[in-house]
Protein backbone atom coordinates (compact mmCIF):
# COMPACT_ATOMS: atom_id res chain seq x y z
CA UNK A 1 0.00 0.00 0.00
CA UNK A 2 3.21 2.45 0.73
CA UNK A 3 5.55 0.63 -1.33
CA UNK A 4 6.00 3.36 -3.64
CA UNK A 5 6.17 6.17 -1.13
CA UNK A 6 9.18 4.10 1.01
CA UNK A 7 10.42 3.14 -2.50
CA UNK A 8 11.22 6.67 -3.20
CA UNK A 9 12.92 7.87 0.57
CA UNK A 10 15.13 5.19 0.13
CA UNK A 11 16.03 5.22 -3.40
CA UNK A 12 16.07 9.16 -3.65
CA UNK A 13 18.13 8.94 -0.22
CA UNK A 14 20.96 6.60 -1.05
CA UNK A 15 21.12 8.33 -4.49
CA UNK A 16 21.78 11.64 -3.10
CA UNK A 17 23.91 10.19 -0.62
CA UNK A 18 26.34 7.92 -2.49
CA UNK A 19 26.33 10.09 -5.37
CA UNK A 20 27.72 12.38 -3.57
CA UNK A 21 30.19 10.40 -1.97
CA UNK A 22 31.51 9.33 -5.46
CA UNK A 23 31.61 13.13 -7.28
CA UNK A 24 33.97 13.81 -3.86
CA UNK A 25 36.07 11.03 -3.99
CA UNK A 26 36.84 11.39 -8.11
CA UNK A 27 37.29 15.16 -7.31
CA UNK A 28 39.87 14.06 -4.72
CA UNK A 29 41.50 11.23 -6.86
CA UNK A 30 41.23 13.79 -10.09
CA UNK A 31 42.71 16.56 -8.01
CA UNK A 32 45.78 14.82 -6.68
CA UNK A 33 45.90 11.98 -8.66
CA UNK A 34 45.54 13.22 -12.50
CA UNK A 35 48.75 14.14 -14.36
CA UNK A 36 47.20 17.02 -15.69
CA UNK A 37 45.25 20.43 -14.13
CA UNK A 38 43.24 23.16 -15.13
CA UNK A 39 44.82 26.72 -15.00
CA UNK A 40 42.69 30.45 -14.10
CA UNK A 41 43.75 33.23 -13.82
CA UNK A 42 44.17 34.00 -10.14
CA UNK A 43 41.18 35.87 -10.28
CA UNK A 44 39.06 33.62 -11.87
CA UNK A 45 40.37 31.10 -9.51
CA UNK A 46 39.48 33.37 -6.42
CA UNK A 47 36.07 34.13 -7.64
CA UNK A 48 35.15 29.95 -8.13
CA UNK A 49 36.28 30.14 -4.54
CA UNK A 50 34.10 32.44 -3.21
CA UNK A 51 31.11 31.02 -5.57
CA UNK A 52 31.81 27.87 -4.34
CA UNK A 53 31.96 28.68 -0.63
CA UNK A 54 28.62 30.36 -1.05
CA UNK A 55 27.40 27.77 -2.78
CA UNK A 56 28.49 24.78 0.18
CA UNK A 57 27.49 27.12 2.80
CA UNK A 58 23.84 27.80 0.89
CA UNK A 59 23.29 24.35 0.61
CA UNK A 60 23.90 23.25 4.29
CA UNK A 61 21.75 26.14 5.30
CA UNK A 62 19.41 25.09 3.40
CA UNK A 63 19.47 21.94 4.17
CA UNK A 64 19.37 22.56 8.13
CA UNK A 65 16.35 24.42 7.52
CA UNK A 66 13.96 22.72 5.56
CA UNK A 67 14.71 19.66 7.93
CA UNK A 68 13.77 21.84 10.91
CA UNK A 69 10.85 23.43 9.39
CA UNK A 70 9.33 20.70 6.63
CA UNK A 71 9.07 17.86 9.25
CA UNK A 72 7.39 19.41 11.72
CA UNK A 73 4.53 20.28 9.56
CA UNK A 74 4.56 16.62 7.75
CA UNK A 75 4.05 15.30 11.48
CA UNK A 76 0.52 17.17 11.08
CA UNK A 77 -0.90 15.87 8.19
CA UNK A 78 -3.84 13.58 9.17
CA UNK A 79 -3.50 10.66 7.34
CA UNK A 80 -0.60 7.81 7.15
CA UNK A 81 -0.48 8.08 3.60
CA UNK A 82 -0.07 12.42 3.63
CA UNK A 83 2.73 12.31 5.97
CA UNK A 84 4.81 9.26 4.10
CA UNK A 85 3.76 11.59 0.50
CA UNK A 86 5.21 14.32 1.89
CA UNK A 87 8.06 12.78 3.39
CA UNK A 88 8.95 11.52 0.30
CA UNK A 89 9.11 14.57 -1.42
CA UNK A 90 10.72 16.25 1.07
CA UNK A 91 13.52 13.44 0.83
CA UNK A 92 14.03 13.42 -2.73
CA UNK A 93 13.80 17.25 -3.36
CA UNK A 94 16.60 17.77 -0.08
CA UNK A 95 19.03 14.72 -1.41
CA UNK A 96 19.10 15.57 -5.10
CA UNK A 97 19.24 19.02 -4.75
CA UNK A 98 22.33 18.54 -2.42
CA UNK A 99 24.15 16.16 -4.71
CA UNK A 100 23.12 18.64 -7.68
CA UNK A 101 25.50 21.63 -5.26
CA UNK A 102 28.02 19.02 -4.14
CA UNK A 103 28.58 17.91 -8.20
CA UNK A 104 28.85 21.67 -8.98
CA UNK A 105 30.91 22.61 -5.99
CA UNK A 106 33.09 19.99 -6.85
CA UNK A 107 33.20 20.46 -10.52
CA UNK A 108 34.45 24.30 -9.32
CA UNK A 109 36.84 22.49 -7.54
CA UNK A 110 38.61 21.12 -10.20
CA UNK A 111 38.77 23.76 -12.54
CA UNK A 112 39.95 26.38 -10.07
CA UNK A 113 42.43 24.18 -8.21
CA UNK A 114 41.13 25.12 -4.45
CA UNK A 115 40.69 22.27 -2.52
CA UNK A 116 39.71 23.66 0.31
CA UNK A 117 36.46 23.72 -1.91
CA UNK A 118 36.78 20.20 -1.29
CA UNK A 119 36.50 20.86 2.28
CA UNK A 120 33.07 22.36 1.72
CA UNK A 121 31.69 19.65 -0.44
CA UNK A 122 32.72 16.83 2.23
CA UNK A 123 30.84 19.01 4.89
CA UNK A 124 27.72 19.23 2.80
CA UNK A 125 28.02 15.41 2.10
CA UNK A 126 28.17 14.26 6.13
CA UNK A 127 24.76 16.78 6.14
CA UNK A 128 23.23 13.97 3.92
CA UNK A 129 24.78 11.24 6.00
CA UNK A 130 23.45 12.98 9.30
CA UNK A 131 19.79 13.27 7.90
CA UNK A 132 19.91 9.75 6.68
CA UNK A 133 16.33 8.06 6.89
CA UNK A 134 16.44 4.64 8.16
CA UNK A 135 12.92 3.32 9.65
CA UNK A 136 13.48 4.38 12.79
CA UNK A 137 14.07 7.93 11.68
CA UNK A 138 11.25 7.98 10.03
CA UNK A 139 9.06 7.09 12.69
CA UNK A 140 10.68 9.58 15.08
CA UNK A 141 10.52 12.85 11.90
CA UNK A 142 6.52 11.78 11.54
CA UNK A 143 5.62 10.81 14.74
CA UNK A 144 4.32 7.46 13.84
CA UNK A 145 2.98 4.55 16.39
CA UNK A 146 4.36 1.24 16.96
CA UNK A 147 0.72 0.48 14.87
CA UNK A 148 1.85 2.36 11.85
CA UNK A 149 5.26 1.01 11.87
CA UNK A 150 4.39 -2.61 11.72
CA UNK A 151 1.88 -1.42 8.80
CA UNK A 152 5.11 -0.01 7.10
CA UNK A 153 7.77 -2.67 7.38
CA UNK A 154 6.34 -5.65 9.49
CA UNK A 155 9.00 -7.56 10.57
CA UNK A 156 11.99 -4.85 10.29
CA UNK A 157 10.13 -2.81 12.57
CA UNK A 158 11.38 -3.44 16.23
CA UNK A 159 9.29 -2.16 18.79
CA UNK A 160 11.03 -0.55 22.46
CA UNK A 161 10.35 -2.12 25.25
CA UNK A 162 8.16 -0.87 27.65
CA UNK A 163 9.14 -0.40 31.13
CA UNK A 164 6.41 -2.01 33.65
CA UNK A 165 6.71 -0.74 37.36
Amino acid sequence: MFEKEIHTIKSRSRAGLWGSVAAVIAAAVFYYAAPWQFRQSEQVSRWMLVMGTVLAVLTVSMALITIRHRVPSLRKQETLQAKLKGYASHISSLYLTVLAAVVLVCFLMVLSGQNALLMLAMVATLTLFLAFPNIYRIKTDLGLSDEEMRSLFGDRYIAAAKDED
